[in-house]
């Protein structure tokens, strides 16, 4: 698999997460192609994990699926074959390729849970924004990292392979005093950024200096220095998200005579106007809301005939 930003518990079943995903485009054929189970991390993890994430497939011989994303503002750290790496957010859409069959083993850090290990490794979390990063700068790893992304992507179930990557990377990583620094600020910015994920409210930086009594310059500082990209940055993604989820949820046929209004979306997403909605919209995806769903559209009809 190749990673374009451009283009591009656990050790308890129990711990598994049950929610939806957000930001999979095509989200009908992944979830009919493809399995993704998450797993939420240890207690003394919860702070810097949000989760643990493990996608298998079995497509037929010699096809190939490139999967859109609209991310998160996470990094993320990935086991798959030959290409294991760490991924700093990326501000765009970008696409996974996958052939055949395999199966990917993945770690979504909170919004600022990957900031400890980047200090620790001498990296800034806005220098990896839309790059790739080798895991062995940042974690200790003696052994051969293709070795090591055999060894966990051959085992086999989720507990193993979770507990594997929770020994590899994490074990002698968060003892206080010695590797990692507790830092309130982590906590603080992890709290402010699901908040905007789901407070429709916040929909100007001002409204979250104003929310959290952080003077703004110094929210803008915390963030770029701990997240990697501004708060501005994060609030968009998130009503990018929300916009997505309400042009996908459309169908075709039951909804043939109407289509999404976006003048009203644009308003519920705290837009002033559709235009600067639709440039939004445009930078992230590379087309208009319009030609997406109209995209989108054509795909759902070939699958029902």
């Amino acid at each position: 698999m190749f990673i374009d930003c451009k283009n591009t518990t656990v050790a308890k079943m129990n711990n598994q997460k049950m929610s939806e995903p957000v930001g999979i485009l095509n989200k009908d054929y992944f979830q009919n192609n493809f399995t993704l189970n998450t797993y939420f991390p240890k207690n003394h993890l919860q702070d810097y994990i949000e989760h643990y994430w493990l996608i298998s497939w079995e497509l037929p011989f010699g096809v190939s699926h490139q999967q859109d994303v609209i991310p998160h503002p996470n990094t993320h750290l990935t086991f798959l074959n030959n290409d294991s790496h760490i991924q700093g957010i990326c501000k765009q859409k970008y696409s996974h390729t996958l052939s055949e069959s395999g199966n990917i083993v993945g770690v979504k850090f909170k919004p600022a849970g990957f900031f400890s290990f980047a200090e620790r490794a001498g990296v800034t979390l806005s220098s990896i924004t839309d790059k790739v990063l080798d895991i062995k700068s940042v974690f200790n790893i003696n052994d051969d990292l293709t070795d090591v992304e055999q060894r966990i992507l051959k085992l086999d179930t989720a507990t193993d392979k979770i507990n594997y990557v929770d020994q590899l990377l994490f074990s002698n990583s968060l003892n206080v005093g010695e590797n990692i620094k507790p830092d309130e600020n982590i906590k603080t910015l992890n709290a402010i950024v699901a908040d905007i994920a789901i407070n429709k409210d916040l929909i100007k930086v001002t409204d979250v200096s104003g929310k959290y009594k952080i003077e703004l310059r110094h929210l803008q500082r915390l963030f770029l220095k701990y997240i990697g990209v501004s708060v501005k940055w994060v609030i968009n993604r998130y009503r990018m998200h929300e916009a997505l989820t309400t042009v996908e949820s459309y169908d075709p046929v039951i909804d043939s005579a109407q289509s999404p209004d976006w003048a009203k979306l644009a308003l519920e997403l705290g837009y002033y106007d559709q235009a600067h909605f639709i440039k939004d919209f445009k930078s992230i995806m590379g087309t208009t809301p319009k030609e997406h769903y109209s995209q989108l559209s054509s795909k759902k009809l070939l699958s029902s005939n």
